[in-house]
């Protein structure tokens, strides 16, 4: 049983811990807040057996074995970079990192520690995920050719209320928010290298975006195309296109259901799954366990061809 300390405690933190809670390899033991109060009352609601109110006495904490970060996107750099001094394993939520020069600097820095470093991204690890992986792989709807995938939100026509840094020029804007949700959607189902994108942006009197596409080419032959924006709500799908037949279901980032269209006919896929977040931490403990340094799934390559398209 891994110990795993969590600094931030926002909103994402709230599901983060649960997936903590439910895994079974890990264990939430720590949590770290600006404000010793909200430690304790997440501590408490959270079952955290231990609370500090500065980030570095977590990661000096003998006893927690790896931080789990939720932190806002701009200070993703500093505080993994503060675990990692610490010799602690590194989950990061995504985006990880703004560019490609931090990414290899944090990769770098972990390997010369001997720690793990991942970023967290949900969709690549939800058993449904994991389970349509396999089923296309062995052939259930033939050579795939194209992948479609969009999330929207109404945030900024309904005042939906999300923290101000969302909408802060470095780290902000809907592509870094839940667009990444697509393009990961997209990248581990066509499990090919990207040789050609083109991605478009709208951005709000120049600061942030709230609208963005992309279409994308990979190695293989497939193609993708991403969509994203925080201006209106869309049906939030993903689809799987083969040649012989596809695969389509709502909130492919977090669903435990879809349905496999072939032949005419309509055949529910279902899973169980404990919590959206557990996957990616079991994961994780999994590859600490092996010695790892990186994640076979979610590593440096798959978070780099990441960034290089939200950044454009």
């Amino acid at each position: 049983m891994l110990n795993i300390g969590l600094i931030g405690i926002g909103q994402i933190a709230k599901r983060a811990a649960n997936g903590i809670n439910l895994a079974a390899n890990a264990q939430l033991y720590a949590v770290a807040s600006r404000s010793m109060a909200k430690a304790q009352a997440f501590a408490q609601e959270h079952h955290a057996i231990k609370v500090y109110d500065d980030y570095e006495k977590l990661c000096q904490d003998p006893l927690v074995a790896m931080v789990y970060i939720c932190t806002p996107n701009v200070y993703h750099k500093e505080h993994i970079m503060m675990a990692l001094d610490h010799h602690k394993h590194v989950i990061c939520e995504k985006p990880m990192l703004m560019n490609i020069e931090d990414l290899e600097a944090c990769f770098e820095h972990a390997k010369k520690q001997g720690c793990f470093l991942m970023e967290a991204h949900k969709t690549v690890f939800t058993p449904l995920n994991h389970h349509l992986f396999n089923l296309i792989s062995e052939g259930i709807i033939g050579k795939v050719h194209f992948i479609e995938g969009q999330y929207a939100s109404e945030v900024l026509p309904s005042k939906k209320s999300i923290a101000d840094w969302h909408f802060q020029s470095e780290g902000g804007g809907c592509l870094y928010d839940i667009g990444v949700y697509p393009l990961a959607f997209a990248n581990y189902f066509a499990n090919s290298k990207i040789i050609e994108h083109q991605t478009m942006i709208h951005k709000v009197d120049g600061i942030f975006c709230d609208q963005a596409q992309a279409m994308i080419r990979y190695e293989n032959g497939i193609m993708a195309h991403i969509a994203t924006s925080w201006q209106c709500d869309m049906v939030n799908m993903g689809y799987i296109y083969g040649e012989l037949g596809y695969i389509e279901y709502k909130n492919f980032w977090k669903n435990t259901q879809a349905y496999l269209v072939k032949n005419g006919q309509r055949t529910l896929i279902e899973v169980k799954m404990k919590s959206d977040f557990t996957g990616e931490i079991e994961h994780a403990v999994e590859c600490v366990e092996k010695g790892w340094l990186q994640s076979n799934v979610m590593g440096f390559v798959q978070s780099a061809a990441i960034l290089d398209i939200i950044n454009k």
